[in-house]
């Protein structure tokens, strides 16, 4: 008798068959199931596939499979209105050693290129970021560099204010000692006129 993985598989293959879906990747889009999932019961690294994983699957495409079936019931894999296939047929799949071999060799290269793409995909954005930060990085430099350019200007500025200020303040002539326009008095000697002057 068929696992619970087989019968998932022959679903997805009745899918791919009759044009339903065209990949992994848009079946995922469609179910909402990750691919890795998806994966994962293809390549039978789980027990079997969930009771959430078969519920998405059947109402993502109408309910078209009986839920029986991937449990292993004596049950058409497809329900009654949308079967074209003979219910001996959908009940029990047939897997050929050789292409299961073949399907999980084409899964594995459908996958390691899905790995690949989205490690490229990675490393552009990485390379995006790096970009952007680095050019923010030159911004704030040079921002930071007309501050500082205008800051030495200020100090310039107000270094000249403050010597106008001074030469100013030397010019006042409000604070000069004197008065202005009187001169010093002069020193005079008194001489009396009855002194004699010495031979």
């Amino acid at each position: 008798m068929a696992t619970r993985n087989e019968l998932f598989k022959a679903a997805l293959d009745y899918l791919y068959d009759n044009g339903k879906v065209a990949g992994q990747r848009e079946l995922s889009a469609l179910t909402g199931i990750t691919e890795t999932t998806i994966s994962r019961i293809l390549n039978n690294h789980v027990k079997q596939p969930s009771e959430d994983t078969i519920r998405k699957l059947n109402q993502a495409f109408g309910n078209i499979f009986n839920v029986g079936y991937f449990r292993g019931e004596d049950v058409p894999m497809i329900k009654d209105t949308e079967s074209s296939l003979p219910t001996h047929e959908l009940a029990q799949p047939s897997i050929d050693p050789s292409s299961a071999v073949n399907a999980a060799i084409t899964a594995y290269v459908e996958l390691t290129n899905r790995l690949k793409q989205e490690m490229s995909d990675r490393l552009a954005d990485k390379d995006t970021i790096i970009a952007e930060k680095q050019a923010r990085i030159v911004a704030l430099e040079q921002t930071v560099a007309d501050k500082d350019a205008i800051i030495r200007a200020r100090d310039a500025s107000i270094l000249e204010l403050e010597r106008k200020i001074a030469n100013l303040n030397a010019s006042d002539l409000s604070s000069y000692p004197f008065a202005i326009g009187a001169a010093e008095p002069e020193k005079r000697i008194n001489v009396s006129p009855y002194q004699t002057k010495e031979p």
